[in-house]
């Protein structure tokens, strides 16, 4: 052990006394320690444990993927809502039938948008309780869906489908789904139907969400094949059973029936449950590309079919075709906005498209009565059907940009900030006796 040297000071010259202390008086004894007493000696550090000679340390585990903003799902919402438009009001436009067919298949619109919700939600989970949710879920779509329906029954009620007494209140309470009578699921702004659909979505998802978050891949695998296996069995069973599959009970069981169409969000569900547990797309904007292009193609086989036969595909099987190709385009889109860098489908003007995107889903049908009353969109057909076309979409995009601004938004940010199930959850567990 070596012994410190002492500071040595020219010859004639004294140390100096210790700063602070005046001469003649004695240090103080140290502080906390009695007089008479020695300071214990400093403790040794010990040395690091080392691994064994020849290993290196295990290195750190590896950082959980991070929950970044999405704006590219943002930016798709426009295309789904826009091939629901075409879907509802593109016949009264065009007149070549394989336009008008293809128009019509896109009905999928709904499965991709069923698919959409389940995945941000899940994406985007939090420790909210219950109540909060379900209160959160119930400002963003009811009041703009309750205006239009006022709408509905008052400016165009001769156009529009009266569902009676009852089935005004189920619409009100955004039930209406689950009643198989077409007038009362279409009636109104017909529409309105998916989002009864969604009601039953948000009032499973905080149960669904506790069983998802115990699942890893092989679990998620087995849960996403059962989930697609059940939504193609059971359209063929209930067909065997003799229900016409052009029938009103068909279409009702496999199109609007809330816990049939819960498959598509769920699925969603899993995809985002696999993506935060690190799943990410390599290349995601050439397999978004591929899956756009993959929608594409499935709707010109199926138009190309229905022309030459006559026989429409029934709605389950178009859905089935389709949730790939959504798979696909999601979770691209969704790896390519956690990655650094914009890109187009999160850019500024498509997100801004996508907000709208609600409003102009709500609004598109009851302006296409309202002004068809006028004789605004005779259908001309040709180049001409294509003019009026586009100028219907402006027509109603502006409108639902001031719908947007004007009713949606502040609604919704006047109802959020009413504090419903924002009390803390009971920590009930910390009450349970020990085992």
């Amino acid at each position: 052990m070596e012994v410190a040297t002492p500071l040595r000071y020219p010859p004639g010259r004294e140390a100096p006394p210790a700063r602070g202390i005046p001469p003649g008086r004695e240090a103080p004894p140290a502080r906390g320690i009695p007089p008479g007493r020695e300071a214990a000696p400093a403790r040794e550090r010990l040395p690091a444990a080392q691994p064994p000679s020849g290993r290196q340390p295990p290195p750190a585990g590896p950082r959980k993927p991070s929950r970044s903003r999405l704006p590219s799902l943002t930016g798709l919402r426009i295309f789904g809502s826009v091939a629901v438009v075409l879907c509802h009001i593109g016949h009264g436009f065009a007149s070549a039938p394989s336009l008008t067919v293809a128009e019509a298949y896109g009905y999928a619109g709904v499965s991709f948008f069923f698919m959409l919700s389940g995945f941000v939600l899940t994406w985007s989970d939090t420790a909210q309780t219950a109540r909060r949710f379900w209160w959160l879920r119930f400002a963003r779509i009811w009041p703009l869906q309750f205006l239009l329906m006022a709408f509905a029954y008052t400016a165009i009620a001769s156009h529009v489908k009266s569902p009676g007494p009852l089935g005004h209140v189920l619409e009100l309470l955004l039930l209406q789904a689950w009643d198989p009578d077409n007038p009362t699921y279409a009636g109104g702004n017909g529409v309105t139907w998916s989002l009864s659909v969604e009601m039953f979505f948000y009032l499973v998802f905080p149960f669904a969400i506790v069983a998802l978050r115990r699942l890893r891949g092989r679990g998620l695998a087995v849960t996403a094949a059962v989930t697609l296996g059940l939504m193609a069995v059971l359209p063929l069973i209930v067909a065997q059973a003799g229900v016409d599959t052009h029938s009103n009970l068909y279409y009702w069981l496999f199109f609007v029936f809330p816990p049939y169409r819960f498959g598509e969000f769920l699925l969603g569900m899993l995809l985002a449950r696999a993506m935060v547990l690190g799943l990410r797309i390599p290349a995601p904007a050439g397999t978004a590309l591929v899956a756009a292009a993959g929608v594409g193609g499935l709707t010109w086989v199926m138009t190309s079919f229905t022309v030459r036969t006559g026989i429409p595909f029934v709605r389950p099987l178009v859905a089935l075709l389709a949730i790939p190709f959504f798979a696909a385009l999601l979770c691209s889109s969704a790896t390519r906005d956690t990655q650094p860098g914009g890109w187009w489908l999160g850019s500024a003007p498509l997100r801004r498209l996508g907000d709208w995107s609600f409003a102009l889903y709500l609004i598109h049908a009851p302006a296409m009565v309202f002004t068809d009353r006028f004789g605004w969109w005779d259908n001309p057909g040709g180049p001409l059907g294509l003019a009026y076309l586009l100028a219907f979409l402006a027509l109603v995009l502006a409108a639902s940009a001031a719908l947007h601004y004007l009713v949606e938004k502040p609604v919704e940010g006047r109802l959020r900030r009413i504090p419903v199930g924002k009390q803390r959850r009971r920590q009930f567990w910390r009450h349970l006796p020990a085992a």
